[in-house]
């Protein structure tokens, strides 16, 4: 009776704890529901740097991350709860996805996940369990180098067998000590020696065990009709089973001192980090299949939600629909970094826009907005329009060009080298979208128009281009070509830019009238226009 009162005040207790640790875990996750993350970005793109090269599919190029300034967006989105989560996410961020229905159906899951607040609260209770930031090296054992072979494992496994040789000697008589000591002494130099493998090999099972445990947690929760990532661990689980006896055990290191001294002595005795490390290695190698399947699958959990957050928090999006034709239609479309955007549409079918315009009137935003919308359809299945049309086409863009100091290339030539290889692409692979702000600035007018014109005309010719320029007399040469389309100014106004995209050429000229307007003396002014009116 007295044990029974017990073990049920020990289970209320229990339960007492648990419940508080799940309400607080709760009201954690809800504040932090259509907030902005704020994880560091370490190792994040551990994932898609081991994995960029794998298959045939189109990614987003370094320069072009850099250009569209994609890499603000990624840390905006990501308000993913683990380390895995935050690589997948970014690996997805940065691969470009040619198959539609998948995009439909990642569509369809962050939706789900954003309407269905139980399910999702149970995903990321789930989720906590693989929080520890040293879980971002995880990525590395499973798709970079797996871990290392302990070396001289015939004589570690002799040496322990040896221990335990001595140990039975001193049982059956105690004055046979001296052997055990010997064998513990060379068991000292084994371990000081050979024992970083080990602890690498413990470290690589501690994290994977708690992968494994996070996705038998995930697996058991229902909607799997509406979260299909669910349904696959648990097939995943049920295919390897080895997953589960694999690992049990290995959760976090000694708890006490007490247990931590008899490890120590263990080792001392009969090698076991080096024994467990060697067998560890062996059964971790044969289940890394099975196991980047359980990383990829929960990462994608995490990376789903943390992208309805993104959506619950910008309300103002669309699903895209992906099409094989050169076609770009994006209705009412704005950059979801800034704060109070204009939208713009634009509409292009197997044609290329030129957008004209002076500095700070919109044109490079612009064509950020589109690049980014296209390449958020293409790789997370969302763009931030009331409608979407977009190709099946990779996107690269010349947005700023540096000059670098080590190689010595000034802007000039790194931008015609860049721009050199759109127009391989374009003429090898006729598609792709390619984004050129002001191309050829760094040498004079009248050879900047004409190489424009020439560039321009053959990539347009092949794919397609959205390019910004000041030289209005791209848009008589390249009219028939390209779509029209200029941002103006209105001196006369307090704000002197509406950020608004209109079609058609533009006539305007206001940059004298700028000038007066902020104060230039009128003997400045009056002689701009002069010689402006006689050339």
């Amino acid at each position: 009776m007295i044990t029974a009162e017990i073990l049920s005040g020990l289970r209320a207790i229990l339960q007492q704890f648990t419940f508080s640790w799940r309400s607080r875990a709760l009201k954690r996750l809800r504040q932090a529901w259509g907030r902005e993350g704020a994880k560091d970005p370490w190792l994040v793109s551990s994932l898609f740097d081991l994995t960029r090269h794998d298959g045939e599919a189109d990614v987003v190029d370094d320069r072009t991350w850099a250009d569209l300034e994609l890499d603000r967006l990624f840390l905006s989105a990501d308000s993913t709860l683990t380390r895995v989560g935050s690589q997948y996410l970014y690996r997805q961020f940065r691969t470009l996805n040619a198959n539609p229905s998948q995009l439909d159906a990642e569509y369809s899951t962050c939706s789900a996940l954003r309407e269905d607040a139980a399910t999702r609260e149970q995903i990321q209770l789930g989720l906590l369990g693989l929080q520890a930031d040293t879980d971002a090296l995880i990525c590395d054992r499973l798709f970079g180098r797996p871990p290392d072979e302990p070396r001289f494992v015939p004589l570690i496994f002799l040496a322990s067998g040896v221990s335990v040789a001595c140990l039975i000697l001193l049982l059956v008589n105690h004055a046979l000590w001296w052997p055990l000591l010997i064998a513990a002494c060379c068991n000292f130099l084994l371990l000081m020696f050979l024992g970083h493998h080990a602890h690498d090999a413990y470290m690589v099972t501690q994290r994977c065990g708690r992968m494994v445990r996070v996705a038998q947690r995930l697996a058991r929760i229902g909607s799997r009709a509406r979260i299909p990532a669910l349904a696959q661990l648990d097939e995943v689980l049920r295919r390897s089973p080895k997953l589960k006896s694999s690992f049990n055990g290995f959760n976090s290191g000694p708890s006490d001192s007490l247990q931590a001294s008899f490890l120590f002595y263990l080792n001392i005795l009969f090698l076991a980090d080096l024994v467990l490390g060697s067998l560890m290695v062996k059964r971790l190698r044969a289940l890394r299949g099975p196991l980047r399947e359980l990383f990829a699958l929960i990462g994608s959990l995490d990376a789903s939600i943390a992208i309805a957050s993104w959506m619950e928090r910008t309300p103002a999006h669309c699903k895209p629909v992906i099409t094989a034709d050169r076609s770009i239609h994006l209705t009412d479309a704005y950059h979801p970094l800034i704060a109070q955007p204009v939208v713009n549409s634009i509409h292009l079918d197997g044609r290329s826009a030129l957008v004209v315009g002076t500095n700070m009137a919109g044109k490079t935003t612009f064509i950020k907005m589109v690049g980014a919308n296209i390449v958020l359809g293409r790789t997370v299945g969302v763009c931030f329009a009331a409608s979407a049309v977009i190709p099946d086409a990779p996107v690269m863009a010349a947005v700023r060009a540096e000059h670098s100091i080590e190689s010595g290339k000034s802007h000039f030539f790194a931008e015609i080298e860049r721009i050199l290889a759109f127009v391989q692409i374009a003429m090898k692979t006729g598609r792709g979208v390619f984004l050129i702000d002001e191309p050829f600035r760094g040498t004079n007018t009248l050879e900047r128009v004409a190489i424009a014109t020439a560039v321009l005309a053959q990539i347009g010719a092949n794919a397609q281009a959205l390019v910004t320029t000041h030289d209005v007399e791209l848009q008589r040469l390249l009219g028939e070509k390209f779509v029209l389309f200029h941002f103006t100014e209105d001196p006369d106004l307090a704000e002197v830019f509406d950020y608004r995209l209109r079609p058609g050429a533009s006539g305007s000229r206001n940059a004298i009238r700028l000038l007066e307007k902020i104060g230039f003396p009128a003997s400045i002014v009056d002689e701009a226009r002069r010689h402006a009116e006689s050339s």
